[in-house]
């Protein structure tokens, strides 16, 4: 088969080939008299348009633009290229495909045919450049950019901007806006400077149309907000506000105390450098400059590290520590306590040299033994020092009255309390309601109680089935109350029934023997009381009386012993095991 050899690359091609397979030159007019620019055979885009030239096929893209694209995304420029011979365009309509960007992408094919003198959409913008000047920080600007047609046609594409969040669309939208006009569409972009720093910012608007790709660079410059207080008004730096805050030091001493500087600071998008509370009168000056690193800090040495006192409840004792330097500055600090009975007379402090930190410790709201704090103190530039101060807290002196009747009337109430509760189950229940019928005394009289329970009268069963199930209660809900699961609350309950039932057997045997005084009571009454006088409802409320009183007697008796023992011993009450855990809520102010 003879070969054409094209008159520009001067590569061969088929014999019946009309084009270049290699660089789309014409080889020759095509058989039918049809010109270079002819299309062998229609093409009809979704709208009905058809394309008999190359060049009524670059302008139909342009007028159908939306679905040129979604033509060229589905493969079918490249299937008719393929149809009519021409490789070249199928390989430039592929190329093309592979670009995420269906606007470049049928930009770059419509480029690549062989057309003449076309008219079609062509882009033109006004401005070409967005110099913005110089806005404040906090200051906000509309700006509008024109996007012309200066061709035929429908000029249709997007407009896109990038690298800047301070430049956005006026109307929202996540910063692509959509291009769509026969003549002229004006597009409104907001500039809003809230957040940046002094400086010189860019970011650019990118256009992709069917008339034209172009880039519109946007550049901003940033000035400071001038100070607007007196006497510093017109300050437009730090350093310059430093500058003039060495000349007058007391004037900058209520800006820096009410946050007016912080304030500015913040404004400008600047990090303020004092970090923590701000310190009180000319030490905030100095405390400014070192944060800025314009002057150097001075090193501080605390007067103490530790304090260790004894006192006797509720005696309050006040103490000081100062926070000193050789160098001819002012010394500021913060001090904060972790106990609360560990209270600061002022949070910040601030003298020339030297400063002073006061505090007071309150025996009142300690336990007797020793205690443990720590006052946390922070000076110049962040110079930290604890203060540790360990407390004994003792017990003031009693009177020996008073530490011998205080047991005394303890176990006098131990004993009245437990058998008025044991009375329900022990006297009503086990021994009246629950007594063996037949007997010759009547339960409940007076010379029942004369009497100790007998074995056969079932009294240590009754007692025994009415006091078990307190052991379950109690271990079920100790388990409950230390965070226990179901399982673990129900094997508390299970344990303290077993141990309820054998608490209540042992007392309900040891019972004869614990009633013995109130029944030498009763014995010694025994003549003045007629046989069968009164009933079980008269003699049971005043046995119960009885024996709660003979009890009570036994426990105060029992305690002051106690406590005699203890004195002839000299036994002190222990101390609590030293350190505090979790401090309360501190207060940083004396009482008042």
């Amino acid at each position: 088969m003879p070969l054409n050899t094209c008159p520009r690359c001067q590569r061969a091609n088929p014999a019946d080939a009309v084009y270049c397979h290699h660089d789309g030159m014409a080889l020759r007019v095509p058989d039918g008299g049809q010109g270079v620019g002819s299309l062998p055979h229609e093409f009809v885009f979704t709208s009905g348009r058809r394309c008999r030239t190359y060049d009524d096929l670059v302008q139909g893209c342009h007028y159908e633009w939306e679905d040129a694209r979604v033509l060229l995304r589905k493969g079918v420029f490249a299937q008719y290229m393929a149809s009519i011979g021409r490789m070249d365009l199928v390989r430039a309509a592929k190329e093309s495909q592979t670009n995420p960007d269906l606007d470049i992408a049928l930009h770059a094919f419509v480029a690549a045919l062989p057309v003449g003198q076309v008219q079609g959409p062509r882009l033109e913008l006004s401005p070409r450049r967005l110099v913005l000047g110089t806005l404040l920080a906090g200051e906000n600007r509309s700006i509008a950019l024109t996007v012309s047609n200066g061709g035929k046609g429908l000029l249709q594409g997007k407009l896109t901007v990038s690298g800047g969040d301070w430049l956005r669309l006026a109307d929202g939208g996540d910063g692509v806006c959509a291009l769509k006009t026969a003549r002229e569409q004006q597009v409104r972009l907001r500039v809003e400077t809230r957040g940046l720093t002094p400086k010189t910012y860019g970011c650019k608007l990118t256009i992709i149309t069917n008339g034209g790709i172009a880039e519109v660079p946007v550049r901003l410059d940033v000035g400071a907000l001038p100070f607007p207080r007196a006497p510093f008004q017109g300050a437009g730096s730090a350093r310059g506000l430093a500058e003039r805050m060495r000349q007058q030091p007391k004037q900058a001493v209520p800006l820096l105390e009410n946050g007016e500087i912080a304030r500015w600071f913040a404004a400008n998008g600047w990090t303020y450098p004092v970090q923590g509370p701000t310190a009180k009168g000319v030490a905030a000056v100095q405390q400014f400059f070192e944060g800025l690193g314009l002057s150097r800090p001075p090193v501080v040495v605390p007067s103490e590290s530790e304090f260790r006192l004894t006192l006797v409840s509720p005696e309050v004792a006040t103490r000081q520590v100062q926070l000193r330097t050789s160098s001819k500055k002012w010394v500021y600090a913060t001090a904060d306590s972790n106990r609360h009975w560990l209270r600061l007379a002022a949070a910040t402090v601030s003298g020339a040299q030297q400063a002073v930190i006061g505090f007071e410790v309150d025996a009142s709201l300690m336990d007797e033994g020793l205690h443990e704090g720590t006052i946390q103190l922070t000076a110049n530039a962040g110079q930290q020092f604890a203060l540790r101060v360990v407390v004994d807290v003792r017990r003031p002196q009693e009177p020996f009255t008073r530490r011998l009747l205080r047991p005394f009337f303890t176990g006098l109430l131990l004993g009245l309390l437990s058998r008025l509760c044991l009375a329900l189950p022990g006297d009503l229940l086990a021994r009246v309601l629950a007594a063996p019928p037949g007997d010759e005394v009547p339960s409940g009289s007076f010379a029942s109680w004369l009497r100790e329970p007998a074995p056969e009268s079932g009294f240590v069963k009754w007692f025994v089935l009415a006091t078990w199930w307190v052991g379950a209660l109690l271990g079920a809900a100790w388990l409950w109350r230390r965070g226990g699961r179901a399982t673990d609350v129900a094997c508390g309950a299970v344990a303290g029934a077993v141990a309820g039932l054998l608490g209540a057997a042992t007392l309900a045997c040891l019972w004869p023997a614990l009633d013995l005084p109130p029944r030498l009571v009763w014995t010694g009454l025994r003549k003045a009381v007629p046989d069968g006088a009164g009933s079980a409802w008269l003699w049971t409320p005043l046995w119960v009386l009885t024996a709660s009183a003979c009890w009570a007697v036994l426990g105060g008796v029992a305690g002051l012993a106690l406590g005699l023992s203890r004195l002839r011993l000299g036994v002190r009450p222990k101390p609590q095991a030293a350190v505090e855990t979790a401090p309360p809520s501190r207060r940083n102010l004396f009482r008042p």
